[in-house]
């Protein structure tokens, strides 16, 4: 069982693919060359999922099931980004993580964010029984 106060970190550079310039798919489309919500949210996934390697059984693995974030400062491109999550309590299924970003000028986003752990084959069939519904 994870306790509280249990905390991971992960870290990237921020490559061209993280920016939310590489977002755009349209000729009006237009977003700044600076790290992405989407892209930080996957770091900020990915420092949760981290703490909880130890509570995984053979063939589990953790899934986000809830996000709060908030984004407030940019990140730009080769910049060095990371994410530290610490568990704030497990309630039922559910793992809590308060999660924060910081690049070297200080703290770019938090976020408060819920794992749950699955399966992995019954959570893929799952999916794949969507795609053809």
């Amino acid at each position: 069982m994870l306790e509280a106060g249990l905390t991971a970190t992960v870290s990237m550079h921020v490559r061209d693919a993280d920016l939310a310039s590489a977002f755009a798919e349209t000729e009006v489309e237009h977003y700044p060359h600076v790290l992405s919500t989407p892209a930080l949210l996957g770091l900020m996934e990915r420092a949760c999922a981290k703490a909880m390697v130890s509570a995984l059984g053979e063939g589990q693995l953790s899934v986000g099931v809830n996000t709060d974030m908030s984004h407030t400062q940019p990140t730009a491109l080769d910049v060095l980004v990371s994410a530290t999550a610490t568990l704030s309590k497990v309630e039922g299924a559910l793992y809590w993580f308060d999660v924060e970003a910081a690049d070297p000028a200080g703290i770019v986003a938090r976020a408060r964010h819920a794992r749950s752990i699955v399966d992995h084959v019954q959570i893929e069939q799952r999916a794949e029984r969507r795609r053809i519904a």
